[in-house]
Order: C-alpha cells, then structure tokens, then sequence
C-alpha cells in the first residue's frame, strides 16, 4: 500500500460533485472518492496507450504496460 499523501486541489464544480457523489454513495473519504476517481481514469488512459509508450519518475522508466499491472495491484 502506498503512503497517503495531503495536497490541496483546486476541482471543477463537475469533478467535485462526482467525488462527492461517490463518497456518499459508498460511505467513504472524500480524498479516498477522489483517488480513486483519478485511479480509473489512469487505468482506462493506459489501457488505451499503446505498448511502447514510456514513462519516465524519478523512480525510473517504465512501459505503460508496468504501470498498468501497479494500478491493477492496488
């Protein structure tokens, strides 16, 4: 599990209700609607990147296919 991180965001209105919406719904956090919100859209823009995309952190380089298979282990 990763460690949490705080930040202030600044969302649209849209996104806002969305998170808050899901929040509600499933009797959690807003911060936890909202990563996991910023989650599902991550999965569904690498499932859509082609094999070769690479991403470069400062932790290294990696395809989008291993960032794909991080998202899925959490």
């Amino acid at each position: 599990m990763m460690p949490h991180m705080r930040t202030t965001l600044t969302l649209d209105n849209d996104a806002f209700q969305a998170a808050k919406a899901k929040a509600a719904h499933e009797n959690m956090s807003l911060g936890k609607a909202a990563s996991e919100l910023i989650l599902q859209g991550l999965r569904r823009t690498s499932a859509k990147t082609a094999p070769s995309a690479v991403f470069h952190s400062e932790g290294g380089t990696y395809t989008s296919k291993e960032v794909e298979e991080a998202l899925d282990d959490e």
